[in-house]
């Protein structure tokens, strides 16, 4: 079984890239191998994949940034024999990190460059740049864009009509995809959803927490029978619900994009 190597990279803060490595790749990865992934976290400034504390998905590693040769460092990372999730920070982060890649040539160590964005402005414009430098200095490297938090109520292509173009023609918006290489026009989209959010507050991804073989049920039963207290009998069944909402967001949303990965990669 193929170990990949995946960074997920944009100079735009707020885009989501814990949410995309962690709630998408992470788990994509461990179903191939069923191995806990290697996951590295370029960030001086925050620490979001601590959330994810729970998790037995990965064997988390936090890498300084600053005041160290990332060169060196990129090269020990990517000659590992793991599959390999980079979460790399916005702003000067990811053009440390991305210039150390390529001035290492490791760049051509990297199975698939990943691109979240939101729906705003400088998120389409951050998305399309990092796309050009990447191709740049590696044209045959994988690229895929992950428009984030889609608010299903809205079609896709009016809320991302900055990334997509207007699909209607009355505003004349032609999306930034127009300046991507046809080849190189991959997209998931990932629905918003407080499922994200709440099994994150539980220390684990949404992914584990739908395929968690736990009875809840069972538990949340007893809870009842025995008298537990009111707020845990609250949390069992908060925690039933929610997983009920993770398995939904698995079946609707993951497994799509785990297919759109499979036939990238």
């Amino acid at each position: 079984m193929k170990k990949y190597k995946i960074a997920i990279l944009n100079t735009k803060g707020g885009v989501g890239k814990s949410t995309v490595s962690m709630q998408l790749i992470v788990p994509y990865l461990y179903e191939k191998t069923q191995v806990p992934i290697s996951y590295f976290e370029f960030d001086d400034e925050n620490e979001d994949a601590i959330s994810f504390d729970k998790s037995k998905l990965i064997w988390l590693e936090k890498v300084n940034v600053s005041g160290t040769d990332l060169r060196e460092q990129l090269r020990d990372i990517l000659l590992l024999d793991n599959s390999i999730c980079m979460d790399v920070g916005a702003n000067k982060t990811t053009v440390f990190v991305l210039n150390a890649l390529i001035d290492s040539g490791m760049i051509h160590a990297l199975d698939l460059v990943v691109i979240p964005l939101m729906d705003g402005e400088l998120d389409a414009v951050s998305a399309i740049n990092i796309y050009h430098h990447i191709k740049k200095a590696n044209p045959d490297i994988k690229t895929l864009f992950v428009l984030n938090r889609w608010n299903e109520n809205r079609e896709i292509e009016s809320q991302f009509d900055l990334f997509l173009g207007d699909k209607y023609g009355f505003f004349d918006t032609k999306g930034v995809i127009n300046y991507i290489d046809e080849k190189d026009r991959n997209y998931i989209v990932l629905a918003d959803s407080d499922a994200i959010k709440y099994s994150r507050g539980f220390g684990i991804t949404l992914w584990e927490l739908a395929n968690k073989e736990e009875n809840i049920d069972e538990e949340l039963k007893k809870a009842i029978m025995e008298g537990a207290s009111k707020d845990y009998i609250r949390m069992l069944s908060f925690k039933k619900a929610l997983k009920k909402d993770c398995e939904i967001y698995r079946d609707k949303i993951l497994k799509k994009a785990f297919e759109k990965l499979d036939n990238i990669l």
